[in-house]
């Protein structure tokens, strides 16, 4: 097994049908040991896996894309959010999904999308993508918002929420940061990133 195809290997073993963590999967399975390489393969993988979402707050969650996400997303990693990218990015994203299913196409039981599905699942995730913002309104707090939330994606409309509910959105994001390895945010930006939000929610678009 080349190089590529064993991490591939590596990333779906991790999160494959959210099984148990490696060592615990390791310690239970006397059958076959877990190389160092491997292992180390497993833990990279857990630590580059994005954090995921409940089933029940996907949007229109009854929806054949909704779905689909569920039914095939979720064989090797926690089931994403469709704001997690931007429209522009996610048949970028997409792609590289496919071809790593695809490459693991009936081992350890992954099942892949038909086509239809593909095209299906991909128009609901652009349709529920990310809200980029066209243009920030100025305002105190805009740098910090820049340099801090472009690092992880692109630049939420301020509008896509409500003041009250900006302080929850960044707090979140604050967390999938940390379970991503990403560097914290001071509380002082997190402060600025708050209220240039709450504030420019208002802006006239």
């Amino acid at each position: 097994m080349d190089a590529r195809a064993l991490i591939v290997a590596g990333i779906v073993l991790a999160g494959c049908n959210q099984a148990k963590p490696p060592a615990q999967a390791a310690a239970s399975d006397t059958t076959k040991a877990v190389s160092p390489m491997q292992q180390r393969l497993y833990e990279a993988a857990e630590i580059a896996l994005p954090p995921g979402v409940p089933a029940e707050s996907l949007p229109e969650p009854q929806s054949p894309g909704a779905r689909d996400l569920s039914q095939y997303c979720t064989q090797c990693h926690a089931l994403p959010s469709p704001a997690m990218h931007s429209a522009a990015d996610w048949p970028g994203v997409a792609r590289r999904m496919w071809v790593r299913i695809d490459m693991m196409a009936g081992a350890l039981g992954i099942q892949t999308p038909s086509t239809a599905q593909r095209a299906e699942l991909l128009g609901y995730l652009e349709k529920h993508a990310l809200k980029v913002a066209a243009s920030l309104p100025p305002g105190p707090g805009k740098d910090a918002f820049v340099r801090v939330c472009s690092r992880c994606h692109d630049l939420n409309d301020p509008r896509a929420h409500s003041a009250p509910d900006w302080p929850v959105v960044v707090m979140r994001m604050e967390q999938d940061a940390e379970k991503m390895k990403v560097s914290g945010i001071s509380n002082a930006d997190a402060q600025q990133v708050i209220t240039y939000l709450q504030r420019a929610s208002a802006h006239p678009r």
